[in-house]
């Protein structure tokens, strides 16, 4: 008899170990799985690129708060990715509520969010890469560039950007200014032949 209520027990509680696994990924969908961390390999590049000149260091890759981004920056690192902490870019307010000079934010920080996946294996991550360096009469967080990557991967399992949705990029607010001017081209957003297999650091 106590070997049935002890094997009872355990069924009870591996049953109760699973919905609670299942409830924790249905409540936490912004959280990146970590055979998905290429995809952000990916962006870190492509953002990099596109910014050109207007890309600075520190970069920081941040996601919604609650969301440990410490796993991921692991794995960057390992691949040769130069990345920070996002409390290097954006420091918590110093005791007494005021920043000493050094705690400032700055940097470029990568900001990746609501990942959504479907059931043909397609992943779309929203993306809004912000400078935070203080400058006189200047906002914080002037965002650069923000968007929507669509991935998928290939036969070899190596994630690709199929297209990027842009939604916002400095520098096309700086050809508007210059309206007697031609305009400069637009980036290219079909990205379909833009590859990348796995981590590559240039």
């Amino acid at each position: 008899m106590p070997q049935r209520i002890a094997l009872f027990v355990l069924i009870l509680m591996t049953l109760s170990l699973a919905v609670i696994c299942v409830g924790f990924a249905q409540t936490n969908p912004q959280r990146l799985r970590p055979d998905e961390y290429d995809s952000v390999a990916l962006i870190y590049n492509y953002e990099l690129s596109a910014l050109k000149e207007r890309a600075l260091f520190p970069i920081c890759i941040d996601m919604p708060s609650g969301i440990s981004t410490k796993p991921l920056l692991q794995y960057l690192r390992r691949g040769g990715f130069e990345v920070s902490d996002p409390s290097l870019c954006e420091p918590a307010m110093a005791p007494g509520g005021q920043h000493h000079p050094k705690d400032y934010p700055h940097g470029l920080r990568i900001f990746i969010d609501k990942p959504q996946r479907d059931s043909g294996g397609l992943i779309s991550v929203q993306v809004e890469t912000d400078d935070l360096t203080v400058r006189p009469g200047e906002h914080l967080a002037r965002t650069l560039r923000r968007g929507t990557y669509h991935f998928k991967q290939n036969e070899a399992r190596e994630w690709k950007i199929t297209n990027y949705t842009k939604e916002h990029d400095s520098e096309d607010e700086k050809g508007k200014d210059k309206c007697d001017c031609a305009q400069p081209s637009p980036a290219t957003n079909g990205l379909a032949t833009w590859e990348r297999g796995g981590i590559v650091a240039d």
